[in-house]
Formats: C-alpha cells, structure tokens, sequence
C-alpha cells in the first residue's frame, strides 16, 4: 500500500484537527452543534492519536495509519453496483463516505422514523439531541474525532410500543486515502423493538471511525447484526456505545472480516435492574491483519445478565485481539455475567492475544471468564481424510464447525447464507 503524502506538521493533533475547519464551514446550520463538536475537539486536542505505550492500545499498533490524509471524501459518490447487489433484500439506508445517499424503506410502521440527521435536526430534535451523551470511550481518541467531524448520520427512532422488524443500514467507503466518519443513533423507547443489520464495506485505502450509539428504554429489544467486511487496505477504528434501561434486551451479533487494521472499542452500560446483553462475535483474519476487540461491559444495578462469546480464525501472520472487561458495581448485586474469548489457529505464525477481564465491587454475584487457544484437531482431520475428503475441504468443514455456533444463531437465512458464502471463500485462500 502506498499512503497519501502528506505534509510534515509538528503536532499530529493539528494535521488531524485541520479538516475540521473544512467540514463545518459545509455543513447546514441544523448539523454545525457547535457545543458537541467543540467539546469533541477538546477531547481530541487532550487525547491525540493514540501511541502503544498507552495501555489500551499496546497490542493495537496504529503506525501505518499517520500517513494518511484526514481530508473530506469528495462528493456525489454512487457505491459499487455489486457490492450493493450482495447486500440482504429489504428496506435500506446507504451512506457514502459517511453521508445519507439512500433511504429505501418504504412504508414504515407505525411510531417507526429512519431519518438523516438533517432531517432529524428538523422533525425529532430532543431524540437527537441523545447524540454523544452516552458513557463510555471517554479515552477512545476516534469516537472523538468523528463527533468532532461527521458529516451526516441515520437516526432510528422506534417510538414506545413499536416495532420494526428488518433494515439494513449500509455503509460504503469510496477510498482515496480519505477519512470517512459514518454515524448511527439507534433509539428506542419504551417497550420498543427492532431487529437492524448493519453492513460496511468500501474499495481502496482509507479509515473509518464509524461510531454507533444505542439507548434502549424499559422493556426495549434490540437485535442488531454487524458485518465488518471493509476493503483489504482500510483501517477500521471504530465504536459502539450502548445503554439499557430496567429489563432491555440487546443482542450484538458481529461478523468482522475485512481491513487491514480493524479495531471496534464497545462500552455497554446496564444501568437498568434487569437488562440483559448478548455479545456474540466471529473474526476471520488472514495474511498481515489485526483485528481487534476492546470491550467493557459495565453491571450498575442489581440483577442483570450480559454474556460474551467471541471467537476468532486466524491465518498466514494475522493478529487477533480481545481485550474484554466485565465491570460489577457495589450495588450490581445478583449478577450473572459470563465472558468467553475461542481461538482457532490454522498457521504457526498467526498470533492471538486474549485479555479477559473481571472487576467485580459486589459479593453476591455469578461471573465467570475464559479463554481457548488452538489448532485444527489432527484426529478429527484423520477421519475425515481418511473417508475420502481433501484435506482443504476437511479444513473447511472444521472451521464451519467452530464457527457453526455463531452461524447458526442468526436468525435471517439469507444473512446467514450470505456469511456461509463468504467463510468459504475465505478458506479457499487460508487453506
């Protein structure tokens, strides 16, 4: 990969800070929120681009990034025709370099709003002001900067009561060595409920800090799926804060595959007696990549249930990390929290790094972590070849075995068809 030429600056903070300017002289009166934005670039300003001698990124190094140019996308931008083609029938929201190009939903039910956030500014102005008050990735130099310069953004708003059952939210990165910022808010109210797939891809060199809020009220049921299938060349640093309400339900289940670095921070808070989270993800990763997963799940109130369950395949010399901290409270008591972290190394020089974590402030409680790491079973690869199976085809079904678990929770066949397709290919070169 060759990056962007850039010009030398002192202070990287600047080089960064510099397309702010830019992007809010063009940007309608309705999206400049300038007390957001400004408090953004402070953080950004305190923060800077992190380094790995901080902590949390130590195993996450992000050199290859600082040659990159923070510049706007341009504009007017279609995304590829077959890559829109693969994306799951139904109503739809696309953006381009971080911008609404679409909104194909048709009729939506009763109480249900997917709007951009121009629009939003306009029609839902107290929803949207829910934007970047959320806990958590205080310290996340990335949240901040896209708070500091997204451009645009889709707001879900399902109101008490409501449901929608099916919209894919669509993300397409256009390259050039640009910095696009995509931005979600997922609201919904009380009683509400929505099942969302989110789906990001893109073509070429860039970086994407795509940020994704959740605020679920009393009672609310959320069932969002992520695929992370970003172009090989892309650096994707992104995050995802969620709160819950008394007896909430979220369910994340996250496919990531693409991007030559791929980091998601996720900082999910059950404030809530009763609310219940559900993390299940599947990362492939092959030749140079790291892909990586710091989380921190917090129990604030008594009586709630999360589970964690992230699995990774590694090939060639990748990188996969976990790095997840269950956080319990003096007043989370009757927690039930469990946390698992399974690797699968199909070379001897992929590495995986699994950091799971417990800080638990209470003494009635029920928590629990782990972490696995290993090879293809010779025995069973035995059997297999032995019955007349190739060895690649043996390999394949293996791993379709490890990652059956993920696979067979979702619940949309085509998605789950469409990810079966893609865990194939993807064999076909790590074999």
């Amino acid at each position: 990969m060759n990056p962007v030429a850039v010009t030398a600056v002192t202070d990287p903070r600047a080089h960064w800070l510099a397309a702010a300017t830019e992007t809010a002289a063009g940007l309608p009166p309705e999206l400049a929120l300038p007390e957001l934005r400004a408090a953004a670039r402070t953080r950004f300003e305190r923060l800077g681009l992190p380094s790995r001698t901080l902590e949390a990124w130590r195993t996450t190094d992000i050199a290859p990034l600082r040659g990159l140019e923070p510049r706007r996308a341009g504009t007017g931008r279609a995304p590829d025709a077959g890559w829109l083609a693969g994306l799951p029938a139904g109503p739809r929201v696309v953006l381009v370099d971080g911008r609404v190009h679409a909104i194909e939903t048709g009729e939506l039910p009763a109480g249900v709003s997917v709007l951009g956030f121009a629009e939003a500014a306009r029609r839902l102005p107290q929803v949207l002001a829910a934007l970047d008050t959320l806990p958590g990735l205080d310290a996340h130099a990335f949240a901040a900067l896209n708070s500091a310069l997204f451009e645009d953004g889709v707001l879900v708003h399902v109101a008490a009561g409501a449901r929608l059952d099916a919209l894919t939210l669509a993300h397409w990165s256009s390259g050039d060595g640009t910095a696009v910022h995509p931005r979600l808010l997922l609201v919904l109210e009380d009683g509400a409920g929505a099942g969302l797939l989110e789906w990001q891809g893109g073509q070429g060199t860039y970086l994407s800090t795509a940020l994704t809020e959740v605020r679920l009220g009393r009672g609310a049921q959320l069932a969002l799926s992520t695929v992370q299938d970003e172009s090989a060349e892309a650096f994707q640093l992104g995050g995802l804060r969620a709160q819950l309400a008394a007896d909430a339900k979220f369910s994340l289940r996250r496919w990531v595959g693409g991007g030559r670095i791929g980091r998601m921070d996720l900082a999910l808070t059950l404030e809530g007696e009763g609310a219940a989270a559900e993390l299940d993800g599947l990362v492939l990763a092959g030749g140079t990549q790291l892909l990586d997963h710091h989380l921190e799940l917090r129990h604030a109130v008594a009586r709630c249930t999360s589970r964690q369950t992230f699995r990774g395949v590694l090939a060639g010399k990748a990188k996969h990390v976990f790095d997840g901290l269950i956080r319990v409270d003096p007043d989370a008591q009757q927690t039930d929290a469990q946390q698992q972290c399974r690797n699968l190394l199909l070379s001897k020089q992929a590495l995986t790094v699994a950091i799971p974590r417990l800080e638990i402030l209470a003494d009635d409680v029920k928590c629990a972590h782990g972490a696995t790491v290993g090879a293809l079973d010779e025995d069973a690869l035995f059997y297999l070849r032995a019955r007349g199976i190739g060895l690649a085809e043996a390999r394949t079904l293996l791993v379709r075995a490890f990652a059956g678990e993920f696979l067979d929770a979702l619940t949309d066949e085509a998605m789950r068809a469409a990810l079966e397709t893609r865990l194939d290919a993807w064999m076909e070169v790590a074999a």
